[in-house]
Protein backbone atom coordinates (compact mmCIF):
# COMPACT_ATOMS: atom_id res chain seq x y z
CA UNK A 1 0.00 0.00 0.00
CA UNK A 2 0.97 3.44 -0.70
CA UNK A 3 -0.13 7.21 -0.56
CA UNK A 4 -1.34 9.23 -3.42
CA UNK A 5 0.51 13.27 -3.26
CA UNK A 6 -0.96 15.88 -5.61
CA UNK A 7 0.70 18.49 -7.06
CA UNK A 8 -1.73 21.95 -7.79
CA UNK A 9 -0.14 24.63 -9.25
CA UNK A 10 3.30 23.78 -8.71
CA UNK A 11 2.97 23.30 -4.98
CA UNK A 12 3.28 19.58 -3.67
CA UNK A 13 0.73 19.51 -0.81
CA UNK A 14 2.09 16.85 1.48
CA UNK A 15 1.19 15.31 5.13
CA UNK A 16 -0.18 17.48 8.27
CA UNK A 17 2.19 19.40 10.29
CA UNK A 18 1.83 21.39 13.27
CA UNK A 19 1.90 25.13 13.29
CA UNK A 20 1.41 26.26 16.34
CA UNK A 21 -2.38 25.52 17.20
CA UNK A 22 -3.08 24.87 13.72
CA UNK A 23 -2.71 21.83 11.61
CA UNK A 24 -1.81 22.31 7.97
CA UNK A 25 -0.58 20.71 5.14
CA UNK A 26 3.12 21.19 4.75
CA UNK A 27 4.26 23.15 1.57
CA UNK A 28 6.47 22.96 -1.25
CA UNK A 29 7.25 24.37 -4.66
CA UNK A 30 9.00 22.78 -7.54
CA UNK A 31 12.34 24.71 -8.49
CA UNK A 32 12.69 24.80 -12.35
CA UNK A 33 16.05 27.30 -12.42
CA UNK A 34 16.60 28.23 -15.77
CA UNK A 35 17.16 31.93 -15.35
CA UNK A 36 20.80 32.11 -15.80
CA UNK A 37 23.36 33.45 -17.72
CA UNK A 38 26.76 31.15 -18.54
CA UNK A 39 29.88 32.84 -18.77
CA UNK A 40 27.93 35.77 -19.61
CA UNK A 41 25.53 34.19 -22.20
CA UNK A 42 22.13 32.41 -21.89
CA UNK A 43 22.78 28.45 -22.43
CA UNK A 44 20.78 26.22 -24.65
CA UNK A 45 17.76 26.32 -22.37
CA UNK A 46 18.19 30.13 -20.38
CA UNK A 47 18.10 30.92 -23.88
CA UNK A 48 14.36 29.81 -24.66
CA UNK A 49 13.06 30.87 -21.65
CA UNK A 50 14.31 34.45 -22.32
CA UNK A 51 13.21 34.67 -25.62
CA UNK A 52 9.58 33.46 -24.49
CA UNK A 53 9.62 35.81 -21.76
CA UNK A 54 11.08 38.93 -24.38
CA UNK A 55 7.25 40.34 -25.73
CA UNK A 56 5.69 42.92 -24.15
CA UNK A 57 2.40 41.10 -23.10
CA UNK A 58 4.59 38.76 -21.16
CA UNK A 59 6.57 40.86 -19.22
CA UNK A 60 3.36 40.64 -16.04
CA UNK A 61 5.32 36.96 -15.98
CA UNK A 62 9.09 38.35 -15.74
CA UNK A 63 10.95 36.96 -12.04
CA UNK A 64 11.57 40.09 -9.84
CA UNK A 65 15.27 40.08 -10.67
CA UNK A 66 14.52 40.91 -14.46
CA UNK A 67 15.02 44.36 -15.99
CA UNK A 68 13.21 45.82 -19.31
CA UNK A 69 15.52 48.16 -20.97
CA UNK A 70 14.28 51.30 -22.60
CA UNK A 71 14.83 49.58 -25.77
CA UNK A 72 12.04 46.78 -24.50
CA UNK A 73 14.60 44.13 -24.49
CA UNK A 74 14.62 41.72 -21.30
CA UNK A 75 18.09 40.73 -19.18
CA UNK A 76 18.37 39.12 -16.23
CA UNK A 77 20.60 36.23 -14.70
CA UNK A 78 18.96 34.51 -11.16
CA UNK A 79 22.44 33.07 -10.80
CA UNK A 80 23.32 35.81 -8.24
CA UNK A 81 23.66 35.28 -4.30
CA UNK A 82 21.73 38.44 -3.76
CA UNK A 83 18.62 37.22 -5.66
CA UNK A 84 18.95 33.68 -4.20
CA UNK A 85 18.60 35.44 -0.97
CA UNK A 86 15.56 37.80 -1.63
CA UNK A 87 14.29 34.26 -3.22
CA UNK A 88 14.35 32.52 0.38
CA UNK A 89 12.97 35.30 2.03
CA UNK A 90 10.06 35.43 -0.16
CA UNK A 91 9.35 31.86 0.37
CA UNK A 92 9.33 32.09 3.65
CA UNK A 93 7.01 35.33 4.15
CA UNK A 94 4.80 33.17 1.35
CA UNK A 95 4.44 30.48 3.79
CA UNK A 96 6.09 27.32 1.99
CA UNK A 97 8.29 24.91 4.01
CA UNK A 98 10.57 23.55 1.16
CA UNK A 99 11.49 23.45 -2.52
CA UNK A 100 11.91 20.88 -4.93
CA UNK A 101 14.99 21.38 -6.86
CA UNK A 102 14.79 19.66 -10.56
CA UNK A 103 18.45 17.71 -10.80
CA UNK A 104 18.85 17.84 -14.71
CA UNK A 105 21.96 16.16 -15.72
CA UNK A 106 24.95 19.03 -16.84
CA UNK A 107 25.77 19.18 -20.19
CA UNK A 108 28.70 20.92 -21.94
CA UNK A 109 28.62 22.96 -24.74
CA UNK A 110 26.72 21.91 -27.71
CA UNK A 111 25.12 19.42 -25.37
CA UNK A 112 27.65 17.08 -24.86
CA UNK A 113 27.83 14.21 -21.84
CA UNK A 114 30.30 11.33 -21.34
CA UNK A 115 27.18 9.92 -19.09
CA UNK A 116 25.12 7.06 -21.10
CA UNK A 117 22.35 8.31 -18.74
CA UNK A 118 22.65 11.99 -19.81
CA UNK A 119 22.89 11.15 -23.23
CA UNK A 120 19.75 9.19 -23.06
CA UNK A 121 17.92 11.80 -21.43
CA UNK A 122 18.91 14.90 -23.84
CA UNK A 123 18.09 12.33 -26.95
CA UNK A 124 14.71 10.36 -26.16
CA UNK A 125 13.22 11.55 -22.65
CA UNK A 126 13.00 15.19 -22.27
CA UNK A 127 13.06 16.43 -26.33
CA UNK A 128 16.77 17.74 -26.83
CA UNK A 129 16.82 19.42 -23.09
CA UNK A 130 20.92 20.67 -22.30
CA UNK A 131 21.33 23.20 -19.53
CA UNK A 132 24.98 23.32 -18.91
CA UNK A 133 24.43 24.82 -15.45
CA UNK A 134 21.22 23.10 -14.16
CA UNK A 135 22.48 23.33 -10.42
CA UNK A 136 22.94 27.20 -9.93
CA UNK A 137 19.67 27.38 -7.96
CA UNK A 138 20.86 24.80 -5.62
CA UNK A 139 24.41 25.63 -5.12
CA UNK A 140 23.07 29.28 -4.10
CA UNK A 141 20.85 27.59 -1.71
CA UNK A 142 23.03 26.03 0.14
CA UNK A 143 25.51 29.05 -0.10
CA UNK A 144 22.62 31.33 1.55
CA UNK A 145 22.97 33.03 4.60
CA UNK A 146 19.15 32.15 5.13
CA UNK A 147 19.46 28.66 4.01
CA UNK A 148 17.52 27.81 7.84
CA UNK A 149 14.69 29.36 6.55
CA UNK A 150 13.21 26.56 4.06
CA UNK A 151 14.03 22.83 3.47
CA UNK A 152 14.45 21.48 0.06
CA UNK A 153 14.27 17.94 -1.36
CA UNK A 154 15.06 17.00 -5.18
CA UNK A 155 12.69 15.75 -8.21
CA UNK A 156 14.92 13.10 -9.45
CA UNK A 157 14.99 13.04 -13.26
CA UNK A 158 14.71 10.31 -15.85
CA UNK A 159 16.98 7.35 -15.45
CA UNK A 160 20.65 8.83 -14.07
CA UNK A 161 19.15 8.68 -10.64
CA UNK A 162 19.82 5.35 -11.10
CA UNK A 163 23.58 5.76 -11.43
CA UNK A 164 26.63 5.44 -8.57
CA UNK A 165 27.85 8.79 -9.09
CA UNK A 166 24.39 10.63 -9.38
CA UNK A 167 23.54 8.70 -6.04
CA UNK A 168 26.62 9.47 -4.14
CA UNK A 169 26.09 13.28 -4.84
CA UNK A 170 22.20 13.39 -3.50
CA UNK A 171 23.44 10.76 -0.26
CA UNK A 172 26.12 13.40 0.37
CA UNK A 173 23.26 16.24 0.30
CA UNK A 174 20.54 14.23 2.65
CA UNK A 175 22.76 14.48 5.47
CA UNK A 176 21.55 17.81 4.95
CA UNK A 177 20.10 19.55 8.42
CA UNK A 178 17.27 21.46 5.91
CA UNK A 179 16.77 18.36 3.98
CA UNK A 180 13.26 17.46 4.10
CA UNK A 181 11.97 14.37 5.63
CA UNK A 182 7.92 13.20 6.53
CA UNK A 183 6.49 10.92 8.63
CA UNK A 184 9.39 11.30 11.94
CA UNK A 185 12.36 11.78 9.49
CA UNK A 186 12.07 9.66 6.88
CA UNK A 187 13.84 11.83 3.46
CA UNK A 188 11.63 12.93 1.13
CA UNK A 189 12.56 11.95 -2.66
CA UNK A 190 10.26 12.71 -5.67
CA UNK A 191 11.45 10.69 -9.19
CA UNK A 192 9.97 12.19 -12.80
CA UNK A 193 10.32 11.19 -16.19
CA UNK A 194 10.57 7.65 -15.11
CA UNK A 195 9.08 5.44 -18.44
CA UNK A 196 9.90 2.28 -19.78
CA UNK A 197 12.85 3.34 -21.79
CA UNK A 198 14.34 4.81 -18.10
CA UNK A 199 13.62 1.67 -16.38
CA UNK A 200 15.33 -0.28 -18.99
CA UNK A 201 18.70 1.50 -19.02
CA UNK A 202 18.02 1.88 -15.26
CA UNK A 203 17.95 -2.28 -13.89
CA UNK A 204 16.99 -3.54 -17.17
CA UNK A 205 13.12 -2.97 -16.74
CA UNK A 206 10.75 -2.22 -13.76
CA UNK A 207 11.87 -4.76 -12.06
CA UNK A 208 15.01 -5.10 -12.49
CA UNK A 209 15.14 -1.11 -11.41
CA UNK A 210 13.28 -1.89 -7.90
CA UNK A 211 16.82 -3.56 -6.88
CA UNK A 212 18.40 -0.58 -8.19
CA UNK A 213 16.34 1.97 -5.60
CA UNK A 214 16.29 -0.97 -2.97
CA UNK A 215 20.13 -0.91 -2.85
CA UNK A 216 19.25 2.69 -2.95
CA UNK A 217 17.87 2.78 0.16
CA UNK A 218 20.09 0.68 1.77
CA UNK A 219 23.15 3.75 1.15
CA UNK A 220 21.03 5.66 2.73
CA UNK A 221 20.53 3.77 5.97
CA UNK A 222 24.35 2.83 5.84
CA UNK A 223 24.92 7.01 6.26
CA UNK A 224 22.55 7.02 9.41
CA UNK A 225 19.71 7.97 7.34
CA UNK A 226 15.93 6.77 7.90
CA UNK A 227 14.19 4.82 5.12
CA UNK A 228 13.71 7.64 2.24
CA UNK A 229 10.15 8.45 1.61
CA UNK A 230 10.52 7.63 -2.59
CA UNK A 231 7.32 9.35 -4.67
CA UNK A 232 6.73 8.74 -8.14
CA UNK A 233 5.42 11.12 -10.64
CA UNK A 234 2.67 10.11 -13.50
CA UNK A 235 0.22 12.57 -14.69
CA UNK A 236 -1.74 8.97 -15.70
CA UNK A 237 -2.79 7.95 -12.02
CA UNK A 238 -3.30 4.08 -12.55
CA UNK A 239 -0.35 3.40 -13.94
CA UNK A 240 1.44 5.47 -11.20
CA UNK A 241 -0.12 3.16 -9.01
CA UNK A 242 0.98 0.28 -10.90
CA UNK A 243 4.43 1.34 -11.54
CA UNK A 244 5.35 2.62 -8.00
CA UNK A 245 3.88 -0.95 -6.82
CA UNK A 246 6.75 -2.72 -8.83
CA UNK A 247 9.75 -0.69 -8.22
CA UNK A 248 8.79 -0.43 -4.38
CA UNK A 249 8.27 3.34 -4.27
CA UNK A 250 5.80 4.96 -1.15
CA UNK A 251 3.60 7.37 -2.77
CA UNK A 252 2.55 8.65 -6.17
CA UNK A 253 2.08 12.72 -7.36
CA UNK A 254 2.61 14.25 -10.71
CA UNK A 255 4.71 17.17 -11.87
CA UNK A 256 1.83 19.38 -13.05
CA UNK A 257 -1.60 20.12 -15.19
CA UNK A 258 -1.85 21.97 -17.67
CA UNK A 259 -4.49 24.94 -18.31
CA UNK A 260 -6.98 27.09 -16.41
CA UNK A 261 -6.56 30.24 -15.06
CA UNK A 262 -6.33 33.34 -15.97
CA UNK A 263 -4.26 37.15 -16.34
CA UNK A 264 -6.32 38.01 -13.20
CA UNK A 265 -5.73 34.62 -11.33
CA UNK A 266 -7.89 32.37 -10.25
CA UNK A 267 -8.46 30.56 -6.88
CA UNK A 268 -6.78 28.23 -5.56
CA UNK A 269 -10.14 26.33 -4.96
CA UNK A 270 -10.24 26.06 -8.79
CA UNK A 271 -6.98 24.26 -9.52
CA UNK A 272 -8.11 21.85 -6.39
CA UNK A 273 -11.13 20.66 -8.46
CA UNK A 274 -8.94 20.13 -11.74
CA UNK A 275 -6.50 18.09 -9.86
CA UNK A 276 -8.79 15.91 -7.90
CA UNK A 277 -11.13 15.03 -10.95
Amino acid sequence: MFSSLVLLSSCFLFGISSTGDVNRPTVGVIRWDAWNLVNGKYDEISFYSHRAMSPEHFHYRLPFFATVQPDGNVTYNGDEQAVMDQEILYAKFAGFDYWAFDTYCAFGPNCSTNSPYCAQYYQHTSNRYCAEYPAYGLNRYLNSRYVSLINFTFVLLGSSPCGDEFQESYLELMVHPQFQTVLGGRPLIYLFQFDDEEAQLCGGGWNGSRKVWDNFRLKAINRGLQNPYLVLMDGDIPRAQQRANTIGFDAISSYGLGGGGTLQGAPFSDEVQRTTQ
